[in-house]
């Protein structure tokens, strides 16, 4: 009896341990990378991945959707522009509440990618519960009922598949709990992907919802569902199960996104090391100034974006179109309007955008700007940008001479925009990004006058100028609404 309640102690405490840093690391971890892992000891079961910069990018912001503070607003607000409405749902037990959204679009991603699901990481009480269940069941059946039957079995032993006891309830209860018409949502997703059979589906997720993703495509993997139909996408998820499993799900589609610095990626190994991640896997490096955001969804989806803009920028100079950097200027938009057979969109704001940023994150700024510029086109249409900075303009009223500017290109308004960055004190890498703007008609009357400024607690510099951006998404779009 003292043995056996040894090990229950000893299971408990390092389930406290995992399940602490699953809470409290999207916060801002400052550990290092948690020792007793090296990828190279798993090469049989993971690779190094092919990148695909704008389905990670997607992924990255629907992750970040997944959580309900203000740097989700931003992931939400982005995904809506682009015809992704996010529809929330929640299966409530004793032990787990289960968070996740589904999402689909006739407008489909990369590879037909039409359907997405992403699973909420850690954020409540019952999922440090989940996260504190270390035991492993067994992973086994074909059916809903059959998946609760094989996880009560009490025989069971390390050469059949065993995965994580607490993600795999997770995982039950949000995907497979029984609803009033008798199906449940993991066959009515099978249902759909057999009647679409051109269509993907890209499940999602970060941290606790990056395990119970692996989880969810397995188990639709062991319903029939194709493969050629699953792109499973997770950012510093730990590993689910053992060899046994990995093993027998070796062939899911599966991409690891891990940050350098990451302590759970590979904490449930460090804890026990029967544990085994899979698939192919990146290992991204953290620009400077994010070192709080090792593990928080907001550093994967700031290097996202990066490396999301660099593949943008770089296809467009591959087009020999907006040459130096992906937005189009007023000389590269006219031209690329007056391209015989592109018809063109009509030019209806011209934005002057100035930006005076600390040396620190002065590298955040062409990003910054394109992220900036992306939003803003998605949401008004016909914007150009000019390669003038509105304080260079000549003349003493540089709104006159900005409205003229406009004028002459047939723009129907001016929008004009002035970010800076202030350095927090008692802060060593806090800083307050502030957006000044202002909006004109062709005849200089000022529409809108606003101005944000967010502090970099919870989110990256790059972040923090999109939040601005999306707090005056209001104004602007009452104003060009009554024109």
């Amino acid at each position: 009896m003292a043995r056996k309640g040894f090990q229950n102690f000893s299971r408990f405490a390092s389930g406290a341990l995992l399940a602490c840093a699953l809470c409290f690391a999207p916060a801002g971890a400052q550990a290092a990378n948690t020792g007793g892992y090296e990828s190279g000891k798993s090469a049989v079961y993971e690779e190094a991945s092919v990148s695909h910069p704008p389905l990670e990018y997607f992924c990255s912001l629907i992750s970040l959707a997944s959580y309900s503070d203000r740097v989700g607003l931003v992931a939400r607000e982005s995904l809506a522009d682009s015809g992704w409405a996010l529809q929330p749902y929640r299966e409530d037990t004793e032990k787990v509440a289960a968070k996740y959204y589904f999402m689909k679009n006739e407008n489909p991603l990369r590879g037909g990618v039409r359907y997405l699901v992403s699973v909420t990481g850690t954020s409540d009480l019952k999922d440090i519960k989940a996260d504190l269940s270390m035991g492993k069941i067994p992973f086994a059946g074909k059916t809903p009922d059959e998946f609760e039957k094989e996880m009560k079995r009490g025989k069971m032993n390390s050469s059949e598949p065993l995965t994580h006891g607490g993600f795999t309830h997770y995982t039950q209860t949000a995907f497979f709990s029984h609803r009033e018409n008798g199906k449940t949502f993991g066959e009515e997703l099978k249902d759909i992907l057999a009647n679409d059979p051109d269509a993907k589906l890209c499940i999602t997720g970060h941290s606790l919802g990056g395990a119970v993703a692996v989880l969810f495509a397995a188990r639709l993997m062991a319903m029939g569902v194709s493969t050629d139909q699953l792109d499973i996408v997770t950012f510093g998820a730990p590993a689910v199960g053992n060899r046994a499993f990995a093993e027998a799900y070796s062939d899911m589609p599966l991409t690891r996104i891990a940050m350098t610095g990451d302590p759970i990626h590979a904490a449930v190994q460090a804890i026990d090391t029967s544990y085994v991640q899979f698939g192919g896997v990146q290992h991204w490096s953290r620009p400077r100034g994010s070192e709080r955001f090792q593990h928080d969804m907001t550093g994967y989806a700031d290097v996202a974006l990066r490396r999301f803009f660099d593949f943008v920028t770089e296809k467009r100079r591959e087009a020999e179109r907006f040459q130096e950097d992906g937005v189009p200027y007023e000389g590269d938009a006219m031209r690329a309007r007056k391209t015989p057979g592109e018809g063109g969109e009509a030019l209806r704001v011209l934005l002057f955008a100035d930006y005076t940023l600390d040396d620190a994150i002065i590298d955040d700024l062409p990003y910054m700007r394109l992220a900036a510029f992306d939003i803003l086109s998605r949401e008004m249409g016909g914007l150009v940008a000019s390669r003038t900075a509105f304080s260079s303009l000549p003349g003493e009223n540089k709104v006159a001479e900005a409205v003229r500017q406009a004028k002459e290109m047939g723009c129907r308004y001016v929008l004009i925009q002035k970010y800076a960055s202030e350095r927090l004190k008692h802060k060593r890498s806090g800083y307050k990004i502030s957006l000044e703007e202002a909006l004109y008609d062709a005849r200089g009357n000022p529409l809108v006058l606003q101005g944000f400024a967010t502090n970099t607690d919870t989110m990256t510099p790059i972040i923090a100028a999109l939040y601005n951006e999306v707090a005056g998404r209001e104004a602007r779009r009452t104003a060009l609404a009554k024109k």
